[in-house]
């Protein structure tokens, strides 16, 4: 066995150094002549060459260079590593006195994966001297540099041990990157005579086949288009190994007029079929996810195969990390789930991700989410029964008191008839930060909450109003909720468009009670901060007020509630403070108990399972509406 080392000078400023670590390549092999050079060939499969190899840009490299490899041989197959950590299969496509033609194709693992690129030189003793031609698409403005290349034959080299031939397949079922993951076009068949075949696919191509090396050692083999392909003049080279009867390797296709003339390269895997089958493979099946078992366990994919790790995250729960199967895809089971409605999330490298083949959206204007629903019984509140349903009314309007163009959501309940002389309490239902007014109705259903509540006797019928909560999108920007002046003024605006704007078209259009008797204002976290600060400082409007997980009161209680004290308690018909027991506000709402408990304001104060998730929030709203208007 022979070997060569490796060496590479400085690069030009600007320039990217092409010899980094990169992972699956497919490496281009000529067909032709192949025979021809076989024969006159100075090195045989028994004696492969191992080199130390230097190369650069431009003309003559440095030998004394700080970055060196070395190429090992086993028949026409090798593998290069560099001490800079770059590592890379090469394939000898040509070793003879008149020519040396080596491809390389960078590994998974290389820091420059994708990259390929074809050595082309001969031999002076034992030296050769010659060119190389990189490609790596997205690279160097997507132009192929050339450079000088230099390497040293070494024989000293111990002989690998004797490689084990392995019998040729009749038939393999083949894919190369994402063809056979779930929901893509699906693969080839290949079948084989021998060491030629054919090779037939889902998408149309047809190609010969040649078997250069089918051994223990590694499996090269090269591809050329059929003129009745549908990618006629595409060549291919793959590389790889055999475990069992899985294949998994790497190689790089060339396809004149394509890809920007590049070659480039990715993953292939084939099964060995022993059926004798000729038929090409099935269509995968699409991905499903989420899906949701017969125990309440969900299983989560995706295919991103790219991806160097991904987590999921439900709603209230910390990562856990998912495992990728040999197709690029990332799954993970859960244990069973309560049944509710659960938001998540995938986190990509620390970036996040929406599930893309889950249709049903947790929306927010700062990060969409996606939902799953682990069914429960009819009987849960957010559930859909068949018992009679309400109405939702959707407004748009422009906002003077604010600047911009938004709009609300009415609930009409079971029953309502704007022309009968039947007139309805109203409770306006507020969102939290990131949310949006029709954030009750798609992630809490709150409108089913209320077809349940009024249809088991537990809630007086009333209309429900679900208004954008914000007085300006400025709030919206990274860290602007905790600064105190802005988030007032920003309050302010929203109450001036509520009173002013919302609250009048309302008694203009429905069949409202209008006294504060028959007035309520809760919301969830910044909107349960709002309800507190507008609900409670205007109690001439508003004599039933909740607070679910409230964010964004000042610590200060007497300074934002000046005129509340025990003084009120005739007039506030409902004070309701909830907060789950996990969640990050816990404390501030604690200390709004106790503040309250010590200027004597009636009030009632509870804790629930959870943290600041909807499933917290769906329980609050199907407790605290039976409450009013009694």
């Amino acid at each position: 066995m022979r070997m060569i080392s490796v060496r590479y000078s400085s690069w030009p400023a600007g320039v990217v150094n092409p010899v980094i670590v990169i992972t699956a390549l497919m490496a281009l092999a000529h067909a032709s002549g192949q025979d021809q050079r076989a024969q006159r060939n100075s090195f045989t499969a028994d004696t492969p060459p191992a080199m130390t190899e230097t190369e650069c840009m431009g003309g003559q490299c440095d030998l004394n260079a700080d970055v060196r490899g070395t190429w090992k041989f086993s028949g026409v197959m090798g593998t290069a590593d560099w001490n800079d950590g770059a590592e890379a299969t090469v394939v000898i496509e040509r070793f003879d006195e008149d020519g040396i033609e080596i491809r390389r194709i960078d590994l998974p693992n290389s820091s420059s994966y994708g990259l390929t690129a074809v050595y082309k030189g001969t031999i002076h003793g034992d030296r050769v001297e010659g060119t190389v031609v990189w490609s790596w698409n997205g690279h160097w403005n997507d132009e192929h540099p050339t450079g000088h290349w230099s390497a040293e034959i070494r024989n000293s080299v111990p002989a690998p041990p004797p490689v084990r031939a392995i019998s040729i397949p009749r038939s393999i079922v083949e894919c190369e990157a994402d063809q056979c993951a779930p929901g893509r076009q699906g693969g080839c068949r290949w079948t084989f005579q021998g060491r030629e075949g054919e090779s037939h696919c889902r998408n149309g191509a047809a190609s010969k086949l040649e078997i250069l090396k089918f051994d223990d050692d590694g499996i090269v083999i090269r591809r050329t288009e059929l003129p009745s392909s549908v990618s006629v003049g595409l060549t291919a080279l793959y590389t790889g190994t055999l475990h069992g009867k899985s294949i998994t390797g790497i190689g790089t296709w060339s396809w004149p007029g394509h890809w920007n003339n590049h070659n480039p390269s990715g993953k292939w895997f084939a099964t060995v079929d022993d059926t004798g089958s000729t038929a090409l493979p099935p269509v995968p099946q699409p991905l499903v996810s989420p899906e949701v078992h017969s125990d309440g366990s969900v299983t989560f994919r995706a295919f991103r195969p790219s991806s160097l790790e991904m987590f999921v995250q439900i709603e209230g729960e910390k990562p856990v990390i998912m495992q990728k199967d040999e197709m690029g895809v990332w799954s993970l089971t859960t244990k069973p789930l309560e049944p509710d409605y659960y938001g998540y999330i995938f986190q990509d490298t620390g970036i996040p991700v929406i599930d893309a083949s889950n249709p049903l959206l947790l929306p927010n204007l700062l990060q969409n989410e996606t939902m799953v629903h682990v069914p429960g019984p009819p009987s849960l509140p957010w559930e859909i029964s068949d018992i009679p349903h309400g109405v939702i009314h959707h407004y748009f309007y422009k906002s003077a008191a604010v600047g911009d163009e938004r709009d609300f959501y009415v609930y009409t309940p079971p029953g309502y008839d704007s022309h009968a002389a039947t007139k309805y309490p109203v409770l306006y239902l507020l969102h939290g930060y990131g949310q949006k007014s029709s954030s009750w109705l798609e992630v809490a259903y709150a409108n089913r909450i209320l077809d349940h509540l009024i249809d088991e006797g537990k809630a007086k019928p009333m209309i429900v109003v679900m208004p954008t909560g914000y007085g300006g999108a400025e709030i919206l920007k990274p860290n602007a909720y905790w600064d105190d002046a802005l988030r007032a003024g920003n309050f302010e605006r929203f109450k001036r468009s509520l009173f002013n704007e919302v609250m009048p078209q309302v008694e203009r259009d429905f069949s409202v009670l209008t006294d504060r008797d028959s007035t309520a204002l809760a919301g969830l976290s910044m909107g349960a901060a709002q309800s507190a600060v507008i609900g409670l400082n205007n109690l001439d409007r508003f004599a039933w007020i909740g607070m679910f997980s409230s964010g964004g009161l000042r610590e200060n209680f007497n300074q934002e509630f000046p005129e509340l004290n025990s003084s009120v308690n005739a007039r506030l018909h409902l004070l309701w403070v909830a907060c789950g027991t996990n969640d990050g506000l816990l404390s501030i709402n604690q200390d709004f108990n106790k503040w309250l408990t010590s200027e004597e304001i009636k009030h009632t104060y509870v804790e629930t399972p959870g943290s600041h998730t909807w499933m917290v929030w769906r329980r609050n709203l199907d407790a605290f509406a039976p409450l009013l208007f009694r």
